[in-house]
């Protein structure tokens, strides 16, 4: 099916897909002018008093460890950078998205985000310079599930339920033959309506399929390999603890083996502790 048919078969069972917050976006469009400054920045943020809570909060946090409080917007863009800022305003941009938390909606907002740091972390060993995109496709990877829960909730159940009384770790054959469509197709063209890469775009869309990827198909099998290993450490409505990593396609292709394979799970695990607070 193509995208546009398939656009509108989603249109049609969900309404219109959800365009990012005009804050998040001013943001993101300033951190794309390579004249901006933070002060620049600052400019739009102050106007989302819970955003520019956010991002003091980590401009003061232990990692940065600075000597003194971070009080401006200005000087906490400075202090993280504006790479960091751009993931942490779509991050707050996808969260913003629930008009309620209920289990689920909890469950699939911390898994996006494991699946986020896994993908940063996993690409720090490969392709260092790139890691925060890669941060943003895992943590968007499931964007599409979101807003099926959010549009159509009573459907997704059916999904749950399907998936968990058969016992599988891959929910996009369900997907399919209750929708006609799944959640990676819904991702993909969100991710095209919200301008983010190519690269992000098709890394959204074939996460579940890595092997298909022609753009950046090392982006691609980091974020399946990322959302398998937090299948693994149990984050999120999908758990396999005895997901074996090693055989996976996206293990052989990043060139992992079993023993770094267990050492980064190992650190993975840490890593989110932490972050979790």
């Amino acid at each position: 099916m193509s995208l546009p048919a398939l656009l509108k078969k989603i249109v049609m069972l969900t309404g219109d897909l959800p365009t990012i917050p005009y804050t998040s976006q001013a943001v993101l469009q300033k951190l794309s002018d390579p004249n901006a400054t933070p002060k620049d920045i600052e400019d739009i943020i102050i106007r989302d008093p819970s955003l520019a809570a956010r991002i003091l909060k980590l401009a003061n946090s232990p990692f940065y460890a600075q000597a003194r409080m971070i009080k401006t917007i200005s000087e906490a863009t400075t202090v993280i950078g504006f790479n960091t800022l751009r993931s942490l305003v779509i991050a707050s941009a996808v969260r913003e998205m629930f008009k309620t938390f209920g289990l689920v909606e909890k469950l699939l907002w911390e898994h996006s985000v494991a699946v986020g740091f896994i993908s940063r972390y996993i690409a720090m060993k490969r392709v260092p310079r790139n890691s925060e995109e890669y941060f943003i496709a895992g943590l968007l990877h499931d964007i599409g599930k979101i807003v099926l829960q959010i549009k159509i909730p009573d459907r997704m159940v059916q999904v749950i339920e399907e998936l968990y009384g058969e016992e599988r770790d891959d929910s996009t054959a369900i997907e399919t033959k209750v929708f006609g469509f799944t959640h990676a197709h819904v991702g993909q063209l969100i991710a095209r309506k919200w301008l983010f890469s190519q690269e992000i775009e098709e890394a959204i869309g074939y996460h579940h399929w890595p092997g298909r990827a022609k753009i950046n198909p090392m982006m691609c099998h980091t974020v399946h390999l990322a959302n398998v290993m937090a299948h693994k450490l149990e984050i999120g409505p999908i758990r396999t603890p005895d997901a074996d990593l090693s055989k996976m396609i996206s293990a052989v292709f990043l060139e992992f083996s079993q023993e770094e394979l267990e050492k980064m799970l190992e650190e993975c695990h840490q890593m989110l502790k932490v972050e979790a607070g």
